[in-house]
């Protein structure tokens, strides 16, 4: 499974997320995707970021979220 981590460029709390992530060992399991080379992911996401997104599940995190959120949320 490969999550998606919803970020744009410059962005201190992506760059956090994307920390939180590689402590916890999920280094591996997701992709970024940069929201400003989506329309609909901009005006979807805008100011939310980062968002971690299961597109299995279709679950979501809005930062600020724990290793053990992102544990539930790959567990689902």
């Amino acid at each position: 499974m490969t999550l998606k981590l919803y970020t744009r460029p410059d962005c201190s709390l992506c760059d956090k997320a994307q920390a939180l992530l590689a402590e916890g060992g999920f280094g591996s399991t997701y992709e970024l995707v940069d929201i400003e080379t989506d329309l609909e992911l901009l005006e979807r996401y805008g100011n939310q970021i980062p968002v971690l997104f299961n597109p299995e599940t279709g679950e979501k995190l809005a930062w600020p979220f724990t290793a053990s959120q992102v544990r539930d949320l790959v567990d689902d």
